[in-house]
């Protein structure tokens, strides 16, 4: 069994299309017209570039890290306008070995106008947050919800901790902000993250992530084209959740009433109860 594991590794090392069972491992290091996959131990210390929307560094703890040999580490979605990057760890829990990704960032341009509630102004995206716990009560509520100013921008911060029943530990700090430099009217989102086992002590995560992503962040004035490129996403998202609304299909987590799809197709320009 070691030897399978080993040589499972190897082969997305090196990245042979070799099948497993019938499966090919994912190649490391790929790239196509949805996705972009690289390994954060060469990319780490370069200025993240890829949003049209900002460009930024990875926070400290992400930018000296040893190469892997079971995931890229750094990852953007072309589409969604999602990078992320984090580390991949192990550790035991009794007679488990347990993999986790033990440090994270991941950073959202929301430009897709997939993401529900990001039209709306800033307390009715809070409100609308709050609804969707009150919606899905056996769901972990945020230790701390509050509002902050980093660099100039309001801020929603989502902030929680909980513990696992591997022996581990995990904490969360999710941030939503509004600027009014892009041309864009809908917030980014920065979240980072941490898991550990327990009795571990992790990092300040606002210290050693968050702080030093704002100082680093640098949003861009989009072109008109790609301005006009987010509304047309945003419109088509819009679109398909009205047609889905007119046809008594489902769209997503909803009270009864589905008053939040209402409440999402008002924000979108529709004449709706």
């Amino acid at each position: 069994m070691r030897y399978l594991v080993t040589r499972i590794r190897l082969v997305g090392l090196i990245l042979l299309p070799v099948a497993l069972w019938g499966c090919a491992p994912a190649p490391l290091v790929h790239e196509d017209d949805k996705r972009l996959s690289r390994m954060l131990c060469e990319v780490g210390e370069l200025r993240v570039t890829l949003s049209p929307r900002f460009s930024y560094d990875l926070p400290g703890p992400l930018r000296h890290t040893p190469c892997g040999s079971i995931e890229s580490g750094f990852d953007y979605d072309k589409r969604r306008d999602i990078q992320s990057a984090g580390t991949s760890g192990t550790f035991r829990s009794g007679e488990l070995e347990v993999l986790a990704s033990s440090l994270s960032i991941v950073v959202e341009g929301l430009l897709d106008g997939k993401e529900e509630g990001t039209l709306y102004p800033p307390e009715q995206f809070l409100q609308y947050q709050l609804a969707l716990m009150d919606l899905t009560p056996s769901k972990a509520r945020p230790e701390l919800i509050d509002w902050v100013t980093r660099q100039g921008m309001q801020c929603l911060r989502f902030h929680n901790v909980w513990h696992s029943p591997t022996d581990s530990w995990e904490e969360v700090v999710k941030y939503w902000c509004w600027e009014n430099q892009s041309g864009l009217t809908q917030p980014f989102s920065v979240r980072a993250g941490q898991r550990l086992p327990e009795g571990t002590k992790g990092y300040d995560l606002e210290q050693a992530f968050i702080l030093p992503f704002f100082q680093s962040l640098k949003i861009n004035r989009l072109p008109e084209a790609a301005l006009a490129e987010a509304d047309a996403k945003i419109k088509a998202a819009c679109a398909h959740v009205k047609s889905r609304y007119d046809q008594h299909l489902n769209w997503g987590s909803d009270y009864p009433d589905k008053r939040l799809t209402r409440q999402r197709l008002r924000s979108c320009g529709y004449d709706v109860p």
